[in-house]
């Protein structure tokens, strides 16, 4: 994206129903109880951020375990016309990876911004062409209350998978420079897409 030229598509923000809701009916009741993340990191971010610490949270059995919680994987790749290709190759890779290590368990894939959804998409499609097991692991969750998907992080609410993975997508253009622009996740209700993304796990 050339310096100055705003992701405007990404911008579209409705004021959501819950904003609605705070302004009519007072006072407001937090959330205080959380049980369906099956490890504390999954909850972590969002009780710090936007909870203020105060949920009340069940403690996991362990608090390291490779198949539990979050793993953070650095992508050497570059955000040019909406895009991260690296970054979306990586996601790829270590989707059509889980598929075949993991086909007992849930995926689902979300992109910060709808320009590397499609992409993604377009990927994913590939694969299941060409990798039977892949192509089996899709049909196989389709079946079910939580298939496949690759969304973007306007349209994941209310989706649950056993694992998610995010592309976040923005980082440094070809000079190296990162903008301080990141499509939905600067507007108004941008902490709101980022608690609904980190809980989908």
């Amino acid at each position: 994206t050339p310096e100055g030229e705003e992701d405007f598509e990404d911008y579209i923000d409705n004021e959501s129903i819950l904003d609605l809701a705070l302004a009519t009916f007072r006072p407001g009741r937090n959330l205080r109880w959380h049980y369906r993340s099956r490890h504390e990191s999954l909850i972590a971010f969002s009780n710090k951020n936007f909870y203020d610490k105060e949920l009340i949270l069940f403690p996991s059995p362990f608090e390291t375990h490779r198949d539990l919680g979050v793993e953070y994987r650095k992508v050497e790749g570059t955000y040019s016309g909406r895009i991260n290709v690296a970054e979306a190759e990586a996601v790829v890779n270590e989707t059509l990876a889980f598929m075949k290590t993991h086909p007992n368990r849930s995926l689902g894939v979300v992109t910060v911004n709808q320009t590397q959804r499609e992409f993604l998409v377009e990927e994913m499609d590939r694969v299941f062409a060409r990798d039977r097991f892949a192509e089996s692991y899709r049909e196989k969750w389709q079946e079910t209350i939580e298939p496949f998907f690759v969304k973007n992080l306007e349209n994941v609410q209310g989706d649950e998978r056993d694992v998610i993975f995010i592309s976040t997508v923005y980082g440094p253009d070809e000079t190296g420079k990162v903008f301080q622009r990141f499509g939905p996740i600067n507007s108004a209700a941008g902490h709101r897409r980022l608690n609904v993304l980190f809980t989908r796990a």
